[in-house]
């Protein structure tokens, strides 16, 4: 059962996660980022959204199972979230939900899920503890998961 869900406006085409105590909490994206999906540094990572903008229906959860892949995910990520303070943000740059988890490593999986039939897309943002690599789950064809991983962002300016 999510622990959240709330509809969220994405702007420029980014679904971001992020520590609240970040100054500079929005990142660059280099070409490779772009190519891969998503541009990562320590304490926040944004994803390329389906869309360039618009109203996404966004379920988080926390600790639960993380079930197989459905059919409807079009995009799916893995990445290694590290929550020092708490306090976390999830959004984009026009609209974000805060969130408070527990300090700790955390595999954050993202999926982008494909319209319903009433035109609303969907993400759902999985944060488990433990550690993991980098992974594309499921590519679509705009996403090249063949190069290996730029994870150096710097802060967007």
């Amino acid at each position: 059962m999510a622990k959240i869900e709330a509809s969220v406006y994405l702007s420029y085409s980014q679904f971001c996660v992020f520590l609240s105590s970040l100054d500079q909490p929005y990142n660059d994206w280099s070409g490779r980022s772009y190519a891969q999906g998503f541009s990562w540094r320590l304490g926040s990572v944004s994803f390329r959204a389906l869309v360039e903008e618009g109203d996404h229906k966004v379920s988080v959860f926390v600790n639960e199972e993380e079930p197989a892949l459905s059919a409807e995910v079009v995009r799916a990520f893995k990445v290694p979230f590290v929550i020092k303070d708490k306090n976390i943000e999830i959004g984009s740059i026009s609209d974000a939900i805060s969130l408070e988890l527990p300090r700790g490593d955390y595999v954050l999986r993202v999926e982008f899920v494909s319209p319903s039939s009433s035109g609303l897309y969907e993400v759902n943002v999985r944060f488990n503890k433990g550690v993991c690599d980098f992974e594309i789950l499921r590519a679509d064809a705009e996403i090249n998961d063949q190069d290996e991983f730029d994870i150096n962002a710097a802060p967007a300016t």
